[in-house]
């Protein structure tokens, strides 16, 4: 910034008469290029800086400043996170050092086995030492892995939270008989078993629980407790779908009875559906006769609806599976070559056709035989009879 010389302005009387009128004195001074006037008052020192006023509460003045809830709370939940991270960060440097100990063999990795055992509760929650920890249960007689596993108690929620953690959980439960791993099923019981359905770790733990010990009275209340609520959502949920997965598998038949009214309350929504279509497929594949029989009539029952999810990426796999239930598969096959033209047409519908070869079939059928009428005839009579269920 270059400072100029002091340059009066002349002013004009807005009377008209030109008649220049004296005003206060004003500075030429150049700006990045460009040339201004402005008022001498105006004009600062080279490399002097304007300062800013500071405003003062006058009822605060002589007071002690107060301190603002909000602001300590935060600075609480910082200080709580720094310490949480030191802790993690000190956790870790002694599962590296635990780890090195092990592969060293002999008596140093007798000490640091020993070591991890007697830190269960703390290594659990680790990536490292969680790993350490499931090594150390691999080598455990059952007296050692069950008080290993004593030593999580009270913890149980929070480590099903875990990503870790939940799989010493798992491992408890398939080390352990259904006893010494039943206070799993009590503590999450004890909280929110539908939520933790709907997360990675705890839909883990549950499936484990429900695989292992399905005929322990407080595994069965805890699955009853998660589908005491919306199973739909279950169903359809990227981690939930598997938990539901795992109780058509070992589940009670009651417990599998929910999940079907479930699937038949909206057959085309979950046909369709990326994760609960899985579960509609292994109905139709592993569920009982009557249970297949079940979702295979409502399915049917709905006109279109086998044409149409035969032309879906997710609704072909379950025409799929219509075509092995032996009470719908020829009146599947009929409708599909009904509507061979249509199907034909589409990128999924295309392949399923060439599969089961029906352009061959319905040439067949057209070709003059009566075949095609008597078809056509028991199509009708199958839809006229699920109509009639």
């Amino acid at each position: 910034r270059s400072c100029g010389a002091p340059a009066h302005r002349p002013h004009i009387d807005p009377g008209g008469r030109g008649a220049p009128t004296p005003t206060m004195p004003a500075s030429l001074i150049v700006k990045n290029t460009f040339i201004c006037v402005v008022e001498e008052d105006a004009v600062l020192a080279c490399g002097e800086r304007r300062s800013r006023a500071r405003s003062t509460d006058v009822a605060t003045l002589g007071r002690r400043p107060r301190s603002c809830p909000a602001a300590e709370e935060e600075e609480e939940g910082w200080a709580t996170a720094c310490a949480s991270v030191l802790v993690a960060s000190e956790v870790h440097r002694r599962a590296v050092g635990l780890a090195t100990d092990l592969d060293a063999g002999g008596t140093v990795a007798a000490a640091a086995l020993q070591q991890i055992r007697c830190s269960v509760r703390t290594l659990a929650f680790d990536a490292l030492g969680s790993r350490l920890v499931l090594r150390a249960f691999e080598g455990a007689r059952t007296a050692e892995a069950r008080t290993m596993a004593h030593t999580l108690r009270g913890m149980v929620a929070e480590a099903a939270c875990s990503s870790s953690a939940s799989r010493v959980l798992e491992q408890v439960v398939r080390s352990l008989g259904t006893g010494d791993a039943a206070f799993i099923a009590e503590e999450l019981l004890a909280r929110c078993p539908c939520s933790l359905a709907l997360i990675a770790s705890g839909s883990s733990i549950l499936c484990r629980l429900i695989e292992y010990s399905s005929d322990d009275a407080r595994t069965r209340a805890l699955t009853d407790e998660v589908l005491s609520e919306d199973v739909a959502t279950l169903c359809s949920h990227r981690f939930g779908h598997e938990v539901a997965l795992s109780i058509l598998s070992n589940g009670s038949p009651s417990q599998k009875a929910c999940i079907l009214s479930a699937l038949r309350g909206d057959v085309q929504r979950f046909a369709r559906h990326r994760f609960a279509s899985k579960v509609f497929e292994q109905v139709l594949a592993l569920g009982s006769e009557y249970e297949r029989n079940s979702l295979a009539f409502e399915v049917l029952s709905r006109p279109g609806t086998v044409v149409a999810l035969a032309c879906h990426n997710f609704g072909v796999n379950i025409v799929r599976e219509l075509l092995q239930v032996p009470s719908v598969s020829q009146q599947v096959q009929l409708l599909l070559m009904k509507s061979t033209s249509r199907v034909s047409r589409d990128k999924f519908g295309s392949k399923l056709i060439r599969q089961l070869d029906l352009n061959k079939q319905q040439a067949k059928l057209a070709c003059g035989d009566g075949l095609s009428e008597q078809a056509a005839y028991t199509v009708d009579v199958m839809m006229f009879a699920i109509g009639g269920v």
